[in-house]
């Protein structure tokens, strides 16, 4: 082997995407379907329970899609000098030494608990079982999974074929570790405070929350007032004299609801590019980006209403 040999395991991913793809494939066709339906009811309690019940199924939608995103980006990777686990915007580097034992769940000699709200593709979280015992869960599949002995916790793993990152494990013991390394823990909250002191990252994370907020308060002014919009050309291309048409309540929401995707997409890709510091020039011209692309989504709106 190399002297910098490297061995990466990916995680079990079936189970979990024959779960995660379906289920965020079913809300979202559920959110377009109440999202049509704005067109057809007036402003009252039906409309308000309507717009309630869109918010209260874009929560877990949203907290789907970061799990089949986290799933989807995600590996154990063996070094000489530890493994390093990365679960979507989730990473943990843990000295080769601090590993004290590797078992499979037959071996266990103390009852595994859940981790929080389990699901195939997403055993995640801290779960304490007592003062000194704690389970970290970085798994995807109970079938597969592996549970590491550290001074700290005891992290629950699952790669695609266990029998080989043992192997890989082994190996790895074998030829020695060639530095010593720290114990890191680096989680979405930790990251998303060091990109704030980030000047660039910042200001234009401010600027972006601020067009958002005045575009959804545009929107909001000319709800009803701005059902109309005047029409000088035709579908075809043809010039038209001033015709005006309406303007549906689906289409009045499109562009506040895509600045909004943009700006959380750009917000997430630049927050995972970030962790790499080679790769931080990059993650500030992504939210630059993103703020040039919200403002011209508010000129949009300026425009339309």
């Amino acid at each position: 082997m190399a002297k910098g040999a490297v061995f990466t395991y990916a995680p079990s991913r079936g189970k979990g995407l024959l779960f995660l793809v379906p289920v965020c494939g079913g809300l979202t066709a559920l959110e377009i379907f109440l999202l049509q339906h704005f067109d057809s009811t007036e402003i009252g309690t039906l409309f308000i329970l309507l717009l309630i019940a869109v918010l209260l199924i874009a929560v877990p939608l949203v907290f789907l899609l970061y799990r089949l995103f986290s799933l989807i980006f995600s590996s154990y990777r063996l070094e000489r000098d530890g493994l390093h686990i990365h679960w979507g915007l989730r990473a943990e580097v843990i000295p080769l030494n601090a590993i004290e034992w590797i078992r499979h769940p037959q071996e266990m000699i103390v009852d595994v608990p859940w981790s929080v709200l389990p699901m195939p593709g997403a055993y995640l979280g801290t779960v304490p079982i007592d003062e000194q015992l704690t389970f970290e869960f970085l798994a995807s599949d109970m079938n597969t999974m592996l549970f590491l002995g550290t001074s700290r916790y005891i992290y629950v793993i699952s790669p695609r074929d266990p029998s080989a990152f043992l192997s890989g494990f082994e190996r790895i013991l074998q030829m020695g570790a060639l530095t010593n390394i720290n114990w890191t823990t680096a989680r979405p909250a930790g990251w998303i405070l060091e990109a704030w002191q980030n000047r660039i990252g910042r200001i234009s994370t401010i600027i972006s929350l601020i067009l958002i907020i005045s575009l959804f308060v545009l929107t909001g002014i000319h709800f009803e007032s701005g059902k109309t919009v005047q029409m000088l050309f035709s579908p075809e291309g043809k010039q038209l004299d001033s015709i005006y048409a309406r303007i549906s309540t689906v289409n009045m929401l499109a562009i506040p609801v895509c600045a909004a995707f943009i700006w959380l997409t750009g917000t997430i890709v630049g927050l995972r590019l970030y962790q790499n510091r080679k790769y931080r020039r990059i993650a500030e011209l992504i939210w630059v980006g993103v703020s040039a692309a919200v403002f011209q989504c508010l000129a949009a709106g300026i425009a339309v209403f």
